[in-house]
């Protein structure tokens, strides 16, 4: 019994002398595309049929197997209707701010983060603090005036220590001379004359003078040093001119630097001055 199918490209009629088994494809002979046929007579197949059946955008049917026996229709996506266009114009962009918002709560503030994390830039206000807290050191010298001390001990070093070294040995020849005057007078077995009498007593006499002289050298060393009395520091070093270091001590002692040492130490008349203005100002201050 022959069978008529259509095909669904080119709805040609095919027929066939009998009926082709479900679910197998034929190619149509006219524009030579398989498809699953379905004679015109006979219903169409239902879902447990083992078949899918696909729509085509053109409203064909393909039918394809599988053994699931499951059937899925899949229905093109509708497209979403466009909105009519009445011909109004779209609001135009919200124009944007000149400055960008700051949260109150934020730590950072507008100007920071206008400068960003580059390089910091001062502010006039800041540059103007940082001029007010910077020490002005012609004002703190003004106000603490500079001691004149440590100058003047710088100068007073060297001289110092010759004056000390020459006193030290002139002190040690003059306890020579008045041992060597001392020991006929002691320690001799008979009675001395009076010739050799004199003559010891002559050396002990030197003997302790130039003692007494070195060991004043060496007191006015320390007067150096110490920057303690300038009267004896001067008488020091002008005994100490036969030593020569003395007159090292006597040129030291006339800089200007070394008598601002010792003023301050003594408590010159420049420094009584001063303390008169300050007993001033306290005076009015008070009144």
């Amino acid at each position: 019994m022959a069978v008529t199918y259509t095909c669904p490209h080119c709805d040609a009629a095919i027929k066939t002398p009998a009926a082709v088994p479900a679910g197998r494809r034929v190619k149509c002979p006219k524009c030579e595309q398989g498809f699953v046929p379905v004679a015109a007579d006979e219903p169409a197949p239902t879902a447990g049929a083992g078949t899918f059946n696909f729509k085509d955008d053109d409203g064909g049917k393909k039918k394809k197997p599988d053994a699931g026996g499951f059937k899925f229709s899949d229905d093109p996506k509708k497209k979403p209707a466009r909105p009519k266009d009445d011909g109004a114009k779209p609001p135009p962009p919200a124009p944007a701010s000149a400055k960008p918002k700051v949260d109150e709560d934020d730590d950072e503030d507008a100007e920071s983060i206008k400068r960003g994390y580059g390089v910091a830039q001062e502010t006039d206000e800041e540059k103007m603090k940082a001029e007010q807290a910077k020490v002005k050191f012609g004002e703190v010298q003004d106000k603490y005036k500079k001691s004149a001390k440590g100058p003047a001990v710088g100068l007073m070093v060297m001289p110092a220590n010759l004056m000390t070294g020459a006193g030290l040995i002139a002190a040690a020849a003059g306890l020579v001379f008045f041992v060597i005057g001392m020991w006929p007078l002691v320690f001799s077995d008979a009675p001395v004359g009076d010739e050799e009498f004199d003559d010891s007593i002559l050396t002990m006499f030197l003997g302790f003078m130039v003692f007494l002289w070195g060991a004043f050298i060496c007191f006015g060393a320390s007067q150096m040093s110490d920057l303690g009395n300038y009267a004896f520091a001067t008488a020091g070093a002008v005994m100490a001119i036969p030593l020569l270091v003395g007159i090292y001590g006597v040129v030291m002692l006339q800089d200007a630097k070394v008598k601002e040492g010792f003023a301050e130490t003594e408590g010159g008349p420049e420094d009584e001055e001063e303390s008169d203005d300050d007993e001033d100002d306290d005076d009015e201050d008070d009144d």
